[in-house]
């Protein structure tokens, strides 16, 4: 049951039902909540639609990991991120892409495609026979004089996978490509 606006304010301790009453109109306004006039416990509150963008899994800059398809949960971005078609998010696991300042704990945003051009960040997925297959992040470069595919890390310390392009055309495919990155900060620190 909802409360009043005097239960409102006694546990806000706010002595002024009026002080309330203000903040509910300004919730009404902003289409959060719904008043039914002449009822004294007539606030509802409105079905909100998940804001953000689907964090669909994890992806390995390192060795490839597994893919998910199905979202655990939703990260809260800026509009017009939220706001491009089918992008979702991915959280790094792993060291290969950190001289592109792409680190262990960071959440990359993907915008589904299938192309790309020489030098972008990208999740090639390698798929097998009758499996989902596994992922990883890298920058892609085809490179035509060795008829390979380069699935370059950005960590000195690696070596790049270097892929045959009759292989590549087999057995991988690009899921997408890098449109951002966010790292959360540790405001205890």
């Amino acid at each position: 049951m909802p409360p009043t606006n005097r239960e409102i304010g006694r546990e806000l301790n706010v002595a002024s039902t009026g002080h309330v009453d203000y903040h509910l109109t300004m919730l009404e306004k902003k289409n959060l909540i719904v008043r039914q006039p002449k009822k004294s416990r007539g606030i509802k509150l409105v079905k909100q639609e998940v804001a953000g963008i689907p964090l669909v899994g994890t992806i390995a800059a390192g060795q490839p990991l597994d893919i998910y398809a199905t979202p655990s949960e939703h990260l809260d971005m800026g509009r017009d991120l939220v706001e491009r078609e089918n992008c979702y998010a991915l959280l790094v696991k792993g060291q290969s892409m950190i001289e592109e300042h792409i680190c262990d704990g960071d959440y990359v945003v993907i915008k589904p495609q299938q192309t790309c051009k020489n030098g972008d960040i990208v999740v090639a997925v390698h798929r097998f026979e009758g499996e989902s297959g596994s992922a990883t992040l890298k920058r892609f470069f085809q490179e035509k004089e060795h008829d390979r595919v380069r699935l370059q890390p950005a960590n000195s310390e690696l070596d790049p996978i270097l892929i045959p392009k009759s292989i590549w055309d087999r057995e991988w495919e690009i899921q997408g490509k890098v449109v951002a990155i966010f790292r959360q900060c540790d405001s205890a620190a």
